[in-house]
């Protein structure tokens, strides 16, 4: 089953990989299939500060969080996304 990881998800697990969330992201290998598109990457580096203040996770270990989270969502291009789809979304 695909899945589509939007920004509210991402943070989620980033902020705490052992929540229901992260736990689902992490560890769903061959049952969920994660995915979103290149923009999610700009949108946690524009609230990386927020990111921080609400883990309370040292820079270091908040790397750490969102690569392993990163690590299992397959990023796709927004051009890829046919405009009609963008446009409801």
């Amino acid at each position: 089953m695909i899945i589509i990881v939007d920004t509210n998800i991402a943070f989620s697990a980033i902020v705490n990989t052992k929540s229901i969330i992260g736990d689902l992201i992490l560890n769903s290998n061959n049952i969920f299939h994660f995915q979103s598109c290149h923009y999610l990457w700009e949108e946690i580096d524009n609230h990386w500060n927020k990111l921080k203040k609400i883990s309370k996770l040292s820079n270091k270990d908040l790397l750490e969080s969102q690569r392993l989270v990163y690590k299992n969502i397959s990023f796709i291009d927004e051009g890829q996304i046919p405009k009609s789809h963008r446009l409801i979304a």
